[in-house]
């Protein structure tokens, strides 16, 4: 009994190996057409964001490098708000620590709209030190992008921009966090957290981040 019991969980777990084959293949399938996706349209307002210390950066100014891609993670922090989302905090707590990584390929920075003094508050509070910290406070940046509603409700997402030898910005993707019954999930897979719960026996559950550090 306890050998064919062995055997059967052998067999599950080679088809299992199959199904991961499979699903690693099917994201870079996504990802390939991703790629092939048209320029994007042309960002219509080179945006200033406030960077603390006096220091004004626009839209722009913010591929350095030599390099022509942009990610911008929207970070739910509104003016209104006491302290930002939590979920967004462990998601940017993670990309705090790899911005070195990612900077060897392509800019990265969060875009809040709370004011840059609090933002960076907060930030320092949290131990950040590499992800660069913009305030797009008193600017339409967040509304035009579909990360802020009219009463100043903020949503998650991550932006992808690029800028071409003539200098045009266009914003090329955007990736939200949808949060409906239907679909909660959306970029859980920017987060080594929740692919690590998949792992264990227990999976997600319910479990939603806080704080904690």
């Amino acid at each position: 009994m306890a050998r064919a019991r062995a055997n059967d969980r052998k067999a599950r777990t080679r088809k299992l190996l199959k199904d991961e084959i499979g699903l690693k293949k099917q994201l870079e399938k996504v990802a390939a057409k991703r790629r092939t996706l048209p320029p994007g349209e042309p960002v219509k307002e080179d945006y200033a964001f406030d960077e603390g210390a006096g220091r004004t950066v626009k839209l722009s100014q913010l591929f350095k490098g030599g390099k022509n891609e942009l990610l911008i993670y929207h970070y739910m922090f509104a003016p209104k708000d006491k302290r930002p989302c939590p979920m967004c905090t462990m998601w940017c707590d993670g990309y705090d620590r790899i911005e070195p990584y990612v900077r060897k390929r392509a800019n990265f920075a969060l875009v809040a709209k709370a004011p840059i003094n609090r933002l960076r508050d907060w930030a320092r509070g949290r131990g950040w030190k590499n992800i660069r910290l913009l305030s797009s406070f008193g600017s339409t940046f967040n509304r035009d992008f579909g990360v802020e509603d009219r009463n100043e409700e903020q949503s998650p997402a991550i932006s992808v921009f690029t800028k071409d030898k003539n200098g045009t910005v266009r914003h090329f993707y955007q990736k939200f966090a949808l949060m409906s019954p239907a679909h909660w999930r959306g970029i859980d897979q920017l987060s080594p957290v929740w692919n690590l719960f998949d792992l264990l026996p227990s999976g997600r559950g319910e479990w939603h981040p806080n704080y904690e550090q």
